[in-house]
């Protein structure tokens, strides 16, 4: 069984203001500018939530953009365009973009949520429910390992000695499935595992981090090629003395992207 789109009429009830087309709702976590509710149709006690909404105020240009659907290019971004212009517009990113990041790791926000963590400042992490899942479909389950060391942006920033924190992610996250959800044991000798973990090349915020989904989840658009590199894949080539920083490495980025923009003034991406 499917569930069915929402209809129009549905959704021309929502812009008069949620209140008016829901019986009922329940908030599940604050972080930030980020609000998940729990929405309800109709009033029925002991039902399940028809939905679960994402709240995000204020909404900016950028975050709409995200949520939208625009057109994308590939991007083959050079170690030259990473180091002219990809990384200093990483660095010059407000720390208010990531406020939200700070808030779970310094105990300030969504610390009921928090599975495992690691408390180490260099190889440490903390792990939780990613706030897209709703914590009841296992063959969606979906969750995000956080790293504590703030000079990891993003998997470019990788070397062999992260080898030890990877592989810590992998199996912090293989006995939460177990013991907390219930998913199988990952093989004895690592060569099959319940979950697919693999990191975002762009990613949507940089601070790095993890995401571990259920094998099963096979239909979420953040595995794509393109964007998604297989975490057992990375830690292979980091063992090899890979440098990401002296890779070529493509990704989907949508028109409008402040770092497109930034591409496209350098000469790039034209």
């Amino acid at each position: 069984m499917e569930k069915t789109h929402f209809s129009p009429q549905f959704l021309a009830t929502i812009e008069t203001g949620l209140s008016n087309a829901l019986s009922r709702m329940e908030s599940i976590g604050q972080n930030d500018i980020y609000t998940w509710v729990f929405g309800w149709q109709t009033v029925a006690e002991d039902e399940q939530a028809h939905m679960k909404m994402t709240l995000i105020c204020p909404a900016t240009d950028e975050l709409i953009a995200k949520y939208s659907t625009p057109n994308r290019r590939m991007i083959l971004e050079t170690p030259q365009m990473y180091k002219t212009v990809t990384k200093p517009w990483i660095d010059s990113l407000p720390a208010s973009k990531t406020a939200w990041v700070r808030n779970i790791l310094q105990g300030v926000s969504e610390q009921g949520s928090i599975l495992y963590s690691d408390e180490d400042p260099k190889s440490g992490f903390v792990l939780l429910p990613d706030m897209k899942w709703d914590r009841r479909s296992l063959s969606s389950l979906y969750l995000v390992a956080i790293v504590r060391d703030d000079s990891l942006k993003t998997m470019r920033d990788l070397t062999k000695e992260h080898i030890p924190l990877l592989r810590k992610i992998q199996m912090a996250g293989t006995q939460v499935a177990r013991d907390n959800f219930g998913l199988s044991s990952a093989s004895a000798d690592g060569s099959a595992t319940p979950l697919r973990c693999y990191l975002h090349y762009m990613p949507t915020y940089f601070h790095l981090h993890v995401h571990l989904l259920s094998a099963n989840f096979t239909t979420h658009p953040g595995a794509l090629v393109g964007q998604a590199h297989l975490l057992e894949d990375v830690i292979s080539l980091l063992d090899l003395g890979v440098a990401f920083t002296d890779r070529t490495m493509g990704y989907a980025m949508s028109d409008g992207h402040p770092l497109l923009q930034a591409l496209h003034n350098a000469g790039y991406a034209l």
